[in-house]
């Protein structure tokens, strides 16, 4: 009887180890097929969270979020893929869109551009991540 309690036990591991590298190696949907939760201009996004990071992390962490705002700069990420950070009116901060890989496009500073990603908060900056531009 023991015997077949550590078979069951081992074969409920073995399954429990496979199930969580497979949900760890998941490929994440892209933003391009995922509708927004909230359309925001740079400026409004920046100032709710500025304003209160609390209520600005139970409207708009986790969510889907179309952002419009003017380029202020153009850096390239740890990845080698564009990060785009929108004007806030702030100089100390804005709103900075992590480019998904699959993202292509010519981005120039002072030009107007609208991004859709998704919300992680705000460091220094509001973080937008894996982001696709909206044509």
């Amino acid at each position: 009887m023991k015997k077949w309690i550590l078979i069951l036990l081992a074969v409920g591991v073995v399954a429990g180890i496979g199930i969580g590298l497979y949900m760890y190696n998941k490929p994440l949907e892209s933003m391009s097929g995922q509708d927004a939760d909230v359309a925001i201009s740079a400026v409004d996004l920046y100032q709710a969270f500025d304003t209160d990071e609390a209520t600005a992390n139970a409207t708009y962490l986790g969510k889907v979020i179309e952002v419009t705002g003017t380029i202020q700069s153009v850096s390239a990420g740890d990845d080698g893929t564009p990060n785009i950070v929108l004007s806030a009116g702030d100089v100390m901060g804005g709103v900075v869109c992590r480019l998904d890989a699959s993202a292509t496009g010519d981005f120039q500073e002072g030009q107007t551009a609208a991004f859709r990603g998704e919300c992680t908060g705000k460091l220094l900056d509001v973080e937008l991540a894996r982001c696709v531009p909206i044509h």
